[in-house]
């Protein structure tokens, strides 16, 4: 007697949704599965680079990859196409061009910037969410620097909002593209000015005391102006408000304030937290177990019940497991928890410089900037082989 062959619709191809397409394309047979996956655009990009692309230390266009170069065709079916609902009753998956049915569906469409309802943030600022606003980002920085060499008055302002991870990121990266910039355009850089504003009292909020430190001793070394403990209220085109009643110059403002979960899953009858689904210690969302959250979307809750930061190396590991999860179920085996592996973090301090806690151990300046490069070709790995990371060094990725 044949057997029922079952539907996965996986909706979003960030680190979450490939990983668990590449998982289920190893672990289950063709003839027990049909694998879907749904994505806005055509390819993956890394979002652990989107601060070098932003500021323009690399090419944009060298932190993506067509999602064709990594999935096998046979087994996973790509669906270009935008996700708009879910209707769990009905098991079906509405996009903008199609409604889909599964038997299992795996939501990992990523999340949203914080605090977008101040007023102006929407219009006047710039993200460091996907690869379209690093794109935007990194083709206004270009444009505002010409403008000025044009008509050379005052100073050109940039404004970051946020010194979390990808802001500090950010930050040092900008470091390195603005004598750059500069000297393509004939920009004096001393005319150039950035300030940092940050709502703590202290740079990297929740981050391990020893890379606060090493960033600290970093950003003493940069001629930025930085403002802690400062609020915004307002974004408008030319400055940026604050609740104090000051007014900063802004040619260009970043918004480094993190992330939430995608609105998209509100009104879903899901728990969340922060805006993001609330999981049970399978990855599922609760009383509904053919249903999966992943990545930025989902908050995945240690044994304490606090949510594991929304980073790529757990979301990563979501899919992998997510992979494994569903397939135990089709071959109905049983499926053990998911258990997140935190093997540390390492934060960019701009070129050849680096802070992390690696396995508990911290390491900092050139080693630490070559464990980054290991973690992201380790990535590549994990995606195409050799070949991929081959092809993307390269491509100076």
């Amino acid at each position: 007697m044949e057997r029922e062959k079952k539907k996965v619709v996986i909706l979003g191809a960030g680190y979450a949704g490939l990983m668990t397409a590449l998982s289920l394309q190893k672990k289950v047979h063709p003839t027990r599965l049909e694998i879907i996956l749904v994505n806005k655009n055509d390819y993956h990009y890394f979002t652990t680079k989107v601060h070098e692309a932003g500021a323009g230390t690399v090419d944009p266009e060298t932190i993506k990859i067509p999602i064709s170069e990594v999935i096998d065709p046979e087994r996973v079916t790509f669906i270009q196409d935008e996700f708009i609902g879910l209707d769990t009753l009905r098991k079906e998956v509405f996009c903008k061009n199609q409604t889909l049915s599964y038997d299992f569906v795996v939501v990992g469409v990523g999340g949203t910037p914080k605090n977008i309802d101040i007023p102006g943030l929407k219009e006047n600022g710039f993200f460091l969410t996907d690869w379209e606003a690093t794109y935007r980002l990194h083709n206004h920085l270009e444009e505002q620097f010409l403008s000025y060499s044009q008509n050379p008055s005052g100073e050109l302002n940039i404004v970051i909002g946020g010194t979390g991870f990808t802001g500090m990121e950010f930050i040092h990266e900008l470091k390195e593209s603005i004598p750059v910039f500069c000297e393509q355009f004939a920009v004096n850089v001393n005319d150039v000015h950035v300030t940092v504003l940050e709502p703590n009292q202290q740079v990297l909020p929740g981050m391990p005391d020893l890379i606060v430190a090493d960033a600290i001793n970093s950003l003493n070394r940069l001629s930025f102006e930085y403002k802690l403990g400062v609020t915004i209220t307002g974004i408008e085109k030319e400055k940026v408000l604050l609740a104090d009643g000051t007014e900063i110059l802004s040619d260009t403002f970043i918004w480094a304030g993190g992330i939430q979960g995608n609105p998209l899953l509100n009104g879903l009858g899901f728990e969340l937290m922060d805006g993001r689904v609330k999981l049970n210690e399978f990855c599922e969302v609760p009383g509904h177990h053919d249903v999966f959250v992943l990545g930025d979307a989902s908050a995945s809750l240690n044994e304490k019940g606090i949510p594991y930061p929304a980073t790529a190396q757990i979301a990563i590991q979501q899919g992998q497991y997510c992979g494994y999860n569903i397939a135990m179920k089709i071959y109905g085996q049983p499926y053990k928890p998911f258990q997140y592996h935190y093997r540390g973090m390492v934060l960019s301090l701009g070129k050849g410089n680096g802070s992390g806690i690696v396995y508990n151990h911290h390491i900092n300046g050139h080693v630490a900037a070559f464990m980054k490069r290991v973690i992201e070709w380790r990535y590549l790995y994990m995606l195409g082989g050799l070949a991929l990371v081959r092809k993307q060094r390269k491509k100076g990725a």
